[in-house]
Order: C-alpha cells, then structure tokens, then sequence
C-alpha cells in the first residue's frame, strides 16, 4: 500500500467528514471528495464479495433513534428503537443497507447500533443506562430539537 504524507492541517479538514467509530481516513477522503456532489460512495477496501454498495449516511439515523426513544417516553429497549427506525427509514435505506452481515443481520441495523456509541460519545444518549436500554439526554433533545 503506498504512504502520502499530508499536513495536519489536511488532515483536520479531512476528519470533519470521519463519522466516529464508522470511517477511516479513506472513506472520509472519499466524504470530502465528493461532498459537493452530494455523493458518498462507502469502500469496503477490500475486494471480493463484501463490498456494501452505497449505504445511507450514518448520520441520517440519528433522528429517527432519538425520536424512537422520545417515542417510547425518553427511553427504550435496543428492539424497539430498531423496529422504530426500520419502520421510519423502511423507504430511504439504500440497497447496500438491506445486505446481510455475516452475523446474520442488516447492515442498517448494525448500523444503528453504531451510531448509537457515537450518540453516547456526544453525550445524545446516556453512557450509565441499564444493559439494553437507550437513554435520552438533556443534550439529545435539544439536538432533536434542532434537527427536526
């Protein structure tokens, strides 16, 4: 694999399209490259049979699993925010995010998941909640709030 040098400060104006615990400094590249097209092809890096297709924005779930857990009166289990934002996303999911893992399950639900660390990361979801039930913050309704 070839090795390019950038500068931090690249590299800063790169990470501002990394999504947390989802991108790695090529799929972010890939986000700012195409960022003006309105396009954001997701690269497996490798080849063969489990290349994803194109996938809906990670960040495009954060609403729909916020407002499944206001829904549920500020907090709810890992299922029903899952069947919440099946049922909300059901027509906007991509035919990438329908693919299996090789666990068995979608990766849009494996994504949910995902984006549900990263909520907890930026304080959107509680980190001290009861195994299997998402929390609302303070600082998730308010982004909720903002976003609707």
């Amino acid at each position: 694999m070839p090795v390019v040098r950038i500068s931090e400060e690249l590299f800063k104006e790169v990470q501002k399209y990394a999504e947390p615990l989802v991108d790695n400094f090529e799929t972010a590249l890939w986000k700012a490259l195409n960022s003006r097209r309105g396009l954001v092809p997701v690269k497996s890096g490798k080849s063969g049979s489990r290349g994803t297709g194109e996938l809906t924005p990670a960040r495009a779930l954060w609403k729909p699993i916020l407002e499944a857990i206001i829904g549920s009166g500020g907090q709810a289990s890992r299922p029903e925010v899952h069947k919440s934002v099946e049922r909300k996303m059901k027509e906007q999911l991509r035919p990438g995010d329908w693919k299996t893992n090789r666990d068995g399950t979608n990766k849009w639900s494996k994504q949910v998941d995902y984006q549900r660390l990263a909520m907890v990361h930026e304080g959107l979801l509680a980190d001290n909640s009861p195994f299997g039930i998402w929390v609302i913050t303070d600082k998730g309704r308010q982004w909720l709030s903002e976003h609707r």
